[in-house]
């Protein structure tokens, strides 16, 4: 028999004990999503991670790290070399749910729109086929269910708290299941994988008054508006277009009643850029663009510009190893290189600043893209996801 580190024999051995535990991994999956909850309030969906964990041989389970919700799995914890990570976030979105599934969310307006249901189950799995194969692990693996990976910084709490120190974290894998992809394929890039991405918030302030007699008022509604085009018409005229930046505003607040003019308006978004020099010029242009508009209307207004996410970077050397030990498990014709980074944000880009790191996505091949409230995911791919996550532990 070879080895169980030969990876032509290690994959197809993974798979199909994988294969053995769809039930469990669907099962999983469909609760998570039935239950769903928002950044750093995971309290039911963390139990059931716990439960599961510690039903599982040679898991060791620390809750509570640094957040609440957080937990994390443990295997090898004797072996001398320093430790590789996989993450999955934990929370939903707050998405009302549109896809009839039978097995729906239960809490009106909170959805997992972006599969951290099926990688919850997908690292799951992967813990189960670890422990089957414990004895042939050279390093500790960490699996680490991280709360409040929707903006909410979780990654950043974590590493504040001496976490990547306190498991001696030498490298950190990051998964996505990714929609419009082709189903069951390998996406990732060295270098520079997802763009930075900031939070904005524009707080309007105008003179309430009655519908009908707009001149007597400020309106604020009015000035919102012209603030988002004179933003969009910025990026296209002062910045190079070869640059990519995108803003968006998907958060607007005003007004109470159809016929009063409110008094205040507010506006929340959110700024993508691949280069911080960019990021810094639209920072300012936005920051004088929004008070100069309120002005020329009569009113005010303020910006609170806050940088959130930075671009995650792929490690060249570890991802080109990480590519390497793929050929057999996805196939040549299976593992694709991304031209470009990604304009989404995506708070792994804490973990990669800190230590050598990949980020990576698995096709789903669906027509709905994250955070729609049609969104699903293949549960045919969670036995393949959680026997990559399982073959990455045991050959990396």
């Amino acid at each position: 028999m070879k080895e169980c580190n030969d990876s032509l024999y290690l994959g197809p051995q993974l798979l199909a004990e994988a294969e053995r535990l769809n039930s469990d991994i669907v099962g999983w999956r469909r609760d998570f999503h039935q239950f769903p909850e928002v950044a750093f309030e995971e309290h039911i969906t963390a139990s059931k991670i716990t439960r599961t964990l510690k039903s599982i041989d040679g898991v060791e389970v620390i809750t509570g790290y640094a957040a609440p919700t957080c937990v994390i799995g443990v295997i090898g914890k004797d072996l001398p070399a320093p430790a590789l990570l996989l993450r999955t976030g934990m929370d939903a979105l707050a998405v009302e749910e549109q896809t009839g599934l039978p097995f729906s969310s239960c809490l009106p307006g909170v959805m997992h729109a972006c599969g951290h249901d099926a990688h919850m189950a997908s690292l799951l799995g992967a813990a189960k086929l670890l422990s089957l194969h414990k004895d042939e692990l050279k390093r500790k693996v960490i699996l680490l269910f991280q709360p409040a990976a929707e903006g909410k910084g979780g990654a950043k709490t974590l590493i504040e708290n001496q976490f990547l120190e306190e498991f001696n974290v030498e490298h950190c894998l990051g998964l996505l299941w990714w929609p419009e992809l082709p189903y069951g394929e390998l996406f990732t890039r060295k270098g520079v994988m997802t763009a930075l991405s900031d939070r904005i918030h524009i707080d309007i302030r105008g003179v309430s008054g009655h519908a009908a007699e707009p001149h007597l008022a400020v309106d604020p509604v009015t000035i919102a508006a012209h603030t988002i085009i004179a933003i969009q018409t910025m990026l296209t005229r002062d910045i190079d277009p070869r640059d990519p930046v995108v803003v968006s505003f998907p958060q607007f607040e005003a007004g109470h009643a159809y016929n009063v003019i409110p008094d205040q308006a507010n506006l929340w978004g959110t700024l993508r850029a691949f280069s911080s020099e960019t990021r810094d010029f639209a920072q300012r242009r936005i920051e004088e663009i929004a008070p100069a508009i309120a002005k020329a209307f009569r009113g005010l207004a303020s910006v609170e510009y806050s940088t959130n996410y930075s671009q995650v970077e792929n490690d060249p050397e570890f991802t080109k190893r990480v590519i390497e030990i793929a050929l057999p498990f996805f196939g040549e014709d299976g593992i694709n290189l991304l031209e470009q980074p990604m304009l989404s944000g995506e708070d792994f880009a804490f973990f990669s600043s800190y230590v050598p790191s990949t980020f990576m996505l698995i096709g789903t091949g669906l027509e709905y893209k994250l955070h729609h409230p049609s969104y699903d995911v293949p549960e045919s791919l969670l036995p393949f996801s959680a026997a990559w996550e399982a073959y990455m532990a045991l050959t990396l």
